[in-house]
């Protein structure tokens, strides 16, 4: 795991804030040499953690591929060039990508803590992040300024956006509010040599899904 800030809340819950990376690659250094996975992303506690989120992570994959199916595709393509590259190079990588859950190459979780307006700068205008807020709490709102909604944050909520392109934010809340956040960081697919999703989603892409559904 990488990014790991935690701490007690006064009522004793868990706040904090972690970041799991399936891949990291910094544009500063030569390719191939520099490729890896999260720092602590290799003791049986993290691959546990994997395993215990396939379900789930699958789930929101299969959204990403009705949703924007393009995206998904070349994110797919992205894992596979990854691990024919780490069975190569990086054995701890390669172990990792064969339980990595999700075509997202990024997770976090963000555990009781309001997040301030901001919008993501590593990812691309016609990507999508996920969003997935589960725990017991209530009174929460996602603030989107941009297009100039407020959107009622009730456990078991998604939602999908650019989160590049729009600003957002979440307020503080009561209870124990958790929010797994599934996104891709450009440099990536950069580095994989892969197609770099810039189409934006229009119906247009979806429409031969939804004429299989209605027969």
């Amino acid at each position: 795991m990488s990014g790991v800030i935690s701490c007690k809340a006064p009522d004793g819950s868990l706040c904090g804030y972690i970041s799991i990376i399936g891949c990291t690659y910094s544009s500063s250094h030569i390719q191939h040499e520099n490729a890896s996975i999260s720092a602590d992303l290799n003791t049986p506690a993290e691959f546990q953690w994997l395993q215990d989120m396939t379900y789930p992570s699958a789930i929101v994959s299969g959204v990403l591929s009705i949703m924007h199916p393009q995206l998904y595709e070349d994110s797919m393509q992205g894992m596979s060039t990854l691990e024919d590259w780490s069975s190569m190079y990086d054995p701890v990588m390669n172990r990792t990508l064969s339980l990595w859950p999700t075509a997202f190459t990024n997770i976090s979780l963000i555990a009781n803590w309001s997040t301030p307006l901001h919008h993501d700068p590593q990812s691309r205008a016609s990507w999508y992040d996920v969003i997935v807020n589960v725990g017991e709490y209530t009174d929460c709102v996602m603030a989107v300024p941009t297009l100039g909604i407020q959107l009622v944050y009730k456990p078991g909520t998604a939602v999908a956006f650019s989160g590049r392109l729009l600003w957002h934010g979440v307020n503080a809340v009561e209870g124990n509010q958790y929010c797994l956040t599934y996104y891709m960081r450009d440099n990536i697919h950069q580095w994989a040599h892969v197609p770099r999703c810039a189409d934006w989603m229009r119906i247009n892409g979806v429409e031969h899904l939804l004429r299989a559904t209605v027969l």
